[in-house]
């Protein structure tokens, strides 16, 4: 079964470096071999038996009520720090900051997604 946190974190880490993600829809493998192999090293590194940080990735999703719903509908990791301006105090995303009453936050253990908000 798919780690879809891990995955999800490959995805962000791959897509900006050119790999092609295209997977296989009967076993969901990557099709390109050099795009599997970056798979591996980077599901060695950050699974179970690698180096991972303590506790869970925070992620969000635009709620369909903000002003910013046309950014996207999809779950990105985030993370909450000091507001660079007004309330904007949720970091990532295709917007860089948010209200936290513009998003719903989410956390992702044993690949089911849990909404905190």
């Amino acid at each position: 079964m798919l780690n879809l946190e891990l995955a999800m974190a490959f995805e962000d880490w791959a897509k900006p470096r050119g790999y092609d993600l295209q997977r296989n829809p009967a076993d969901q493998q990557f099709y390109n071999v050099e795009t599997r192999a970056a798979w591996l090293g980077f599901e060695a590194a950050h699974g179970p038996d690698g180096c991972r940080p303590y506790g869970q990735q925070l992620y969000a999703v635009i709620k369909k009520s903000s002003e910013y719903a046309h950014q996207g509908d999809k779950l990105f990791p985030v993370r909450v720090a000091a507001a660079p301006y007004g309330d904007y105090i949720v970091h990532g995303g295709v917007g860089g900051v948010y209200r936290k009453k513009d998003v719903d936050f989410y956390v992702i253990e044993d690949g089911k997604q849990y909404r905190i908000s």
